[in-house]
């Protein structure tokens, strides 16, 4: 819903910006290079509390409210950036001068722009930014009033530079009136405040984002109660229910996994971050490809049919002809409409680590396919999950949830980094597997076969596959030099995207056929 708001206000295509929703910040940022990126903090809790931005607040029941009108007032300000900001305006004008000075001369401006469209384009966003903003200004001022030094040097510049409230007002209008094609008058502009800027009162809000935001904060804004109405108010509320929501599916998911993460050496596990725009442009990439791997994937027969087939199905006219004609009972009249397969339980593990740096990028598209494909051959009846692993394990799509839009996002989220505990890997999902009361098992495990980051790593490796083979499930590897270890049911090298494809089509064809 957040993704879906942002990308109506800044009315540019998902493809073309990354949106990710971490509880890793404490800040919302953008980054305007390579691609614009943008990154939200969403709730997370520490000790009880929860934290958004800057503010701790003591209870979510009580104070959801306001939690919530933060996260959506950051929405609505990044997605304004970036629908105006152009930031290449300003990439020479910075060479040379004081980096963060320069940042916040950009800040000023560009803000104040934010500002006049969500203004004049969605009022009702923004009068309740504005009572937002008031909440903090208040915060601040009372803030500043405790603290004596800091209302003597306000005071001092108040009397000393009456004049400046004026020319601030005059440079907000010309703000206001830029035009994205005189790129000029922004560096006119742009002079001006930097120049300026000790002189010029501005407050800086934490659903904002800001060049010189900490990294810790060491001034929390305590429990403030925010209120807000009319259609924001009621986004608010969407936002709530589906942020609880979402705190049960991951509680019922915590503690499916710390039932059967014993004995394993992962720090920790976890879901993937989400990047909608990343998974698209995947798809994009991939679409022939996926679409292929896809149709014949559901094509394979994994059941061996006894005698002759039923008579159901599709009547074939010339073949019925031919069986009344020869008096030949055997000759089969009716086309099977479905192709005759058992149900399978699959789970694609992913190495994310950081050995697989200088491949994964077209390994990535492969991954894109094999998740499709197991969506397609899996979607009616079969069970099928998808993971990523490094020295922790994290969630794509857990064999119980749908391979919906928060799940196909986490596909584009899939980040490199860390350790590679393989064993770890394969005993996780053997476990999961174990627990699904289903014939045919399979684990698709892509990684480039180098387990690091435990005593005697590739033994365990090798026990881990074993024993799970033992225990029916087929492992087929992805990415590993072919005949480089044949304790695997497949091993197939990357070849780039076509070759692979073709190569893991004819294991999975042999795999099926085995077990007929």
């Amino acid at each position: 819903m957040a993704s879906q708001i942002f990308f109506d206000i800044c009315e540019k295509k998902p493809i073309d910006v990354d949106v990710f929703f971490s509880d890793k910040i404490y800040f919302p940022k953008i980054e305007y290079e390579p691609r614009t990126t943008v990154y939200f903090p969403i709730p997370r809790e520490v000790k009880g509390m929860q934290i958004i931005q800057n503010s701790i607040f003591s209870n979510l029941e009580k104070y959801q409210d306001s939690i919530f009108a933060l996260f959506f007032a950051s929405v609505c300000h990044l997605a304004g950036h970036v629908k105006v900001t152009d930031f290449k305006i300003y990439k020479e004008w910075m060479s040379g001068k004081n980096k963060p000075r320069a940042y916040e001369t950009i800040e000023f401006i560009e803000d104040i722009r934010v500002n006049d469209f969500l203004k004049n384009h969605f009022p009702e966003y923004y009068s309740e930014i504005i009572k937002i903003q008031e909440v903090f200004d208040i915060i601040n001022e009372k803030y500043e009033s405790e603290d004596f030094r800091k209302l003597a040097e306000k005071t001092f510049v108040r009397k000393y530079l009456q004049n400046m409230a004026k020319e601030k007002e005059a440079i907000i209008k010309r703000i206001t009136s830029l035009e994205p094609k005189n790129p000029e008058k922004f560096l006119e502009i742009a002079d001006i405040v930097y120049k300026s800027l000790n002189k010029i009162e501005f407050q800086k809000y934490p659903f904002t984002d800001h060049y010189s935001h900490p990294e810790k904060i060491s001034k929390w804004y305590q429990n403030q109660s925010i209120q807000t109405e009319g259609r924001f108010e009621d986004i608010v509320k969407r936002f709530e229910e589906i942020w609880f929501v979402q705190i049960k599916q991951r509680a019922k998911m915590n503690k499916k996994y710390d039932k059967i993460v014993e004995g394993l050496e992962f720090d920790k596990i976890d879901f993937a971050p989400e990047n909608i725009g990343e998974y698209l442009r995947l798809k994009n990439a991939t679409h022939m490809f996926l679409k292929k791997m896809s149709n014949q994937m559901k094509m394979v027969t994994n059941i061996q049919d006894e005698g002759v087939a039923d008579d159901m199905g599709l009547l074939e006219m010339q073949a019925a002809i031919q069986s009344v004609a020869s008096e030949n009972p055997s000759i089969q009249i009716f086309e099977q409409d479905d192709v005759r397969k058992v149900e399978e339980a699959w789970s694609i593990i992913v190495d994310t680590s950081s050995s697989m740096k200088l491949k994964f990028n077209e390994m990535k598209k492969f991954t894109m396919c094999l998740g499709e494909a197991a969506h397609a051959v899996n979607a009616k009846n079969g069970k099928w999950g998808f993971f990523t692993f490094n020295n922790n394990f994290t969630i794509i799509k857990d064999h119980d949830q749908n391979f919906d839009q928060s799940a196909k996002a986490r596909v584009g989220g899939i980040e490199i980094n860390g350790l590679s505990f393989i064993a770890d890997a394969v005993k996780l999902s053997m476990r999961i597997l174990e627990k699904e009361i289903i014939e045919r098992k399979y684990i698709f495990l892509v990684t480039d076969g180098q387990a690091l980051g435990t005593i005697d790593a590739d033994s365990k490796m090798r026990s881990a596959v074993e024993e799970a083979r033992k225990k029916g499930i087929n492992i087929v590897a992805i990415g590993i030099q072919d005949g480089n270890t044949k304790i695997f049911s497949r091993c197939i090298p990357y070849e780039g995207l076509r070759k692979t494809i073709a190569k893991f089509l004819n294991a999975y064809q042999l795999l099926s056929e085995d077990g007929i």
